[in-house]
């Protein structure tokens, strides 16, 4: 016997017919021949429940409604957005200019913390307890700056003892040395450590001098010393190029000149019709014994054949140890991929007039666009990393297409222009191609790639330098400052 159908049936089939005859009840002829719709019985409380955010659809479709307006969409006009090629761990370019903005006009309220003045007569305990009050303050300073102005700041030291290392090495040294890498020196570069060791040369009643040291200079071209020696100049910096890697391996690193430089085989001729306030002098990659006779020119002259205390600071991995090790000859300190491998301040005599404070890498409070830069520029430790993907497509950004396949041997498939694409690989694209040519292969997951280990080896490599990327000088188009290394 077949059942009778029951009268309110349902199902996705009834609910659209139930909603299609619904529209029809609702709507009538207004007297120009219009479509006029009336108010459907509905509760005073979903009435007036208030719609403080609408997807862009329904904006749309809610405003033309008011608005009373018909439309018709154009099939030809329309273009497919895909969200996944803007990476939501990197800012667009006008957030960055925004940013960039809001950071320069709060340069002068990021400092590094001050050591309260004391003598003889203060004890430790006093001591101790003006140390710790004045950092507090400090950290209070800081985070009211990125609470209060919109401001992204890096993560910095929080740690007290650090911050007393480097106070006791800034105390000491006649000469305080800034070791920066030399791929973004800028970005390593503590404009008021230098203010602070000014302040103190004056408690102190006795001269020191800073020195901005750009290690790691065998990565740029002559063009880009050229261009960096130029804006430093002209900020009244003084600075240095020399690279401990190529001191400490390299048998001619005594000889190093202008034409010890990648990729670049022009003449002195060349580079001096070019340089016009910037000699070859100033962008020689120095060679240990002249790093170590410009240390002793830097500094103030000593009273009583006192020696000269020459202070090593900087980020985690900028080569603070290397460099020691180039001027010792031999590895006195041990050194590490690892970011923060010095741990306490220590002093190593290079010669009988002048002794090397290292202070442990500590990074300085900065602002900061996003966290992915602090990953590329080295000063978080990849090992740690859970969020790869805003790293990595900060490489594809920087990094052409091209230059990453011939480098790996591997072909990158992007999304088609007309889909969507804009050309540039993202996260997934690149790690996914590296993964499958690399059988980086999770098990658990079914055979995908495994982009979180495929991503860690790519940014060592970033890191290290196998993937070159250098920033330009302020007011310099990045592209057209890395067009030499890419050809």
């Amino acid at each position: 016997m077949v059942q009778k159908p029951y009268r309110h049936a349902s199902g996705l089939g009834h609910a659209i017919i139930n909603r299609r005859n619904q529209t029809k009840r609702d709507r009538q002829a207004a007297p120009d021949g219009t479509d006029l719709y009336q108010e459907r019985d509905q509760p005073s409380w979903m009435r007036l429940q208030s719609v403080t955010q609408e997807r862009d659809l329904d904006e749309f479709l809610s405003t033309a409604e008011l608005a009373g307006t018909d439309f018709t969409a154009t099939k030809l006009n329309v273009k497919i957005l895909h969200q996944d090629q803007q990476n939501p761990y990197l800012l667009t370019e006008e957030e960055e200019e925004q940013s960039r903005q809001r950071q320069d006009s709060n340069k002068s309220r990021l400092t590094v913390p001050r050591r309260p003045e004391w003598d003889e007569t203060t004890t430790p305990a006093e001591l101790d307890r003006q140390e710790k009050l004045a950092f507090l303050n400090w950290r209070r300073g800081l985070a009211e700056l990125e609470e209060n102005h919109d401001l992204l700041l890096t993560p910095f030291e929080r740690n007290i003892e650090v911050w007393r290392q480097l106070w006791r090495v800034i105390e000491r040294s006649c000469v305080v040395v800034q070791i920066c890498d030399a791929r973004n020196p800028l970005f390593f570069r503590s404009e008021d450590l230098e203010v602070y060791v000014k302040e103190l040369a004056k408690q102190q009643g006795r001269e020191k001098e800073n020195l901005l040291l750009i290690n790691k200079a065998d990565m740029l071209t002559i063009h880009q010393r050229k261009a960096w020696a130029h804006s430093l100049k002209n900020e009244g910096i003084s600075f240095a190029f020399f690279s401990a890697a190529m001191a400490s391996t390299d048998d001619r690193s005594t000889t190093l000149s202008i034409h010890d430089s990648i990729g670049d085989n022009i003449g002195d001729a060349d580079v001096e019709s070019e340089l016009k306030d910037v000699t070859l002098e100033d962008i020689r990659i120095l060679s240990v014994e002249e790093l170590e006779s410009l240390f002793l020119r830097t500094a103030p002259k000593q009273l009583n054949n006192e020696k000269y205390y020459i202070g090593l600071v900087g980020y985690p991995n900028v080569g603070k140890s290397s460099t020691i090790n180039a001027l010792l000859g031999t590895k006195k300190v041990s050194v590490s991929a690892t970011p923060g491998k010095t741990k306490h301040f220590q002093t190593i005599h290079i010669s009988d007039k002048a002794v090397l404070c290292d202070c442990p890498g500590l990074v300085f409070p900065n602002f900061a666009s996003t966290k992915a830069e602090l990953v590329c520029n080295g000063v978080l430790p990849i090992d740690q990393l859970r969020e790869f993907t805003g790293p990595t497509a900060l490489i594809t950004q920087r990094i052409p297409k091209d230059h990453l396949e011939k480098i790996y041997g591997i072909k990158i498939y992007t999304r088609p222009e007309i889909d969507g694409g804009t050309g540039v690989p993202t996260a997934d694209e690149f790690l996914g191609a590296y993964a499958s040519a690399r059988g980086l292969i999770r098990s658990s997951k079914g055979g995908r790639p495994d982009e979180s280990k495929a991503s860690r080896v790519v940014l060592k490599d970033y890191v290290r330098g196998k993937l070159l990327w250098c920033h330009p000088p302020p007011g310099v188009d990045g592209k057209t400052f890395n067009e030499q290394t890419y050809k």
